[in-house]
């Protein structure tokens, strides 16, 4: 088994934030990024697909300072309105992009044209589709 020691405070947030992560747990404050990846940042350990400190889970250390009412105050609640979002961040740009997207108007003359063709047409079927993506023929 090949055992990899994490050194510094930088690879130390790294390790933190993916694991609360991928656990499902709330992100880490300024302040619990700080005083977290200060506390780990010796003696993290990586073997055997675990995350280890002292010989222990590094999860079970995790959810041991989240359970205690004082050092909570390290994990971002609800209530701040910073909840962690579902979906990835590629996910979540996406979805805000589409959302601030400008709609494009229907053409001036999109009655007149919709009029020429029969209701039963590819065509006519076609614009009845983008009709209901847009929301009923603005």
């Amino acid at each position: 088994m090949t055992v990899l020691t994490v050194k510094g405070q930088s690879n130390a947030t790294v390790i933190l934030r993916g694991l609360l992560q991928q656990h499902g747990m709330p992100a880490l404050t300024p302040e619990g990024i700080d005083a977290l990846s200060a506390k780990f940042g010796r003696g993290l350990m990586i073997g055997n697909g675990v995350i280890s400190f002292d010989g222990k889970p590094l999860i079970d250390a995790l959810r041991a300072i989240y359970a205690d009412a004082d050092s909570r105050r390290f994990f971002v609640s609800a209530k701040d309105g910073q909840h962690q979002q579902d979906g990835t961040v590629t996910e979540r740009y996406r979805a805000e992009i589409a959302a601030a997207r400008k709609q494009t108007r229907m053409p001036d003359d999109w009655q007149d044209v919709r009029g020429r063709y029969a209701a039963d047409s590819v065509t006519a079927k076609h614009m009845d589709e983008v009709e209901a993506s847009r929301g009923a023929g603005r």
